[in-house]
């Protein structure tokens, strides 16, 4: 049930992207992209990167690559075309073999790793930064979208900021504060099942009271909430 209520466009695109076998060569462990002669910068771009905008300008053109193998701009060109037959790792196209809501999920998880939506709203965009530089996406997934593995916490992950498990953890703009300042809610280390799985999680929230201002603070919160509302499904 935790499950189901964490998941969300980004993190079902990171599911997909797992099973679809992307990671294979958009995600190597070894931090370095893999080589790919004949390409024209001779490498597969990796995700988190932030080398996406050399080869789409949009999240539209991000969901071309995904259901064409190439943006529809690229297809078009001669030159680029023979390009994409010179080159020997040639992204596949999953049009056929994805449906429209799997497209959009993925399409969601890429444009999330790479940071190509930012947010409008200035300060909800400096919140999402501080997050980033905080190691905020490190446990909490992508953009806060969740389900990385925390071994004897309840539900068996860690939640994220726009799963349906949120409010659960976070009533108000001063339990976030809480929960950032203290890395604990007193509300919920009063309850006995709570307090049970938090002493044997492997993973716990850490405390930034000396590293965050209430500005900072401030504008993480702003993000969360913009974040959470573009994720809606």
């Amino acid at each position: 049930m935790l499950w189901r209520r964490e998941l969300n466009p980004i993190l079902r695109g990171r599911l997909l992207a797992q099973e679809q076998g992307c990671f294979g060569c958009h995600w190597s462990l070894a931090k370095t992209e893999i080589p790919n002669p004949g390409s024209r910068w001779g490498s597969v771009p990796r995700f988190a990167e932030g080398n996406a905008m050399m080869y789409a300008e949009s999240r539209g053109e991000i969901e071309e690559i995904i259901r064409f193998g190439a943006p529809r701009s690229w297809r078009d060109d001669e030159a680029a075309a023979a390009r994409l037959e010179r080159q020997r790792v040639r992204m596949p196209a999953y049009g056929e073999v994805l449906s429209g809501p799997e497209l959009r999920d993925l399409t969601a998880f890429a444009a999330a790793v790479e940071r190509v939506d930012r947010p409008a709203d200035e300060l909800a965009a400096r919140g999402r930064d501080l997050a980033r530089a905080n190691g905020c996406f490190s446990c909490h997934g992508v953009d806060g979208s969740g389900g990385v593995a925390n071994p004897g916490s309840l539900g068996g992950f860690i939640p994220g900021f726009v799963g349906g498990n949120y409010p659960d953890l976070v009533r108000d703009e001063q339990e976030f504060r809480e929960w950032v300042i203290e890395g604990t809610s007193a509300r919920l280390e009063s309850n006995p099942l709570v307090r049970y799985f938090w002493r044997r999680q492997r993973l716990s929230m850490p405390a930034y009271r000396d590293l965050l201002d209430d500005e900072e603070i401030d504008a993480i919160r702003v993000w969360v909430e913009s974040a959470r509302a573009a994720a809606v499904d």
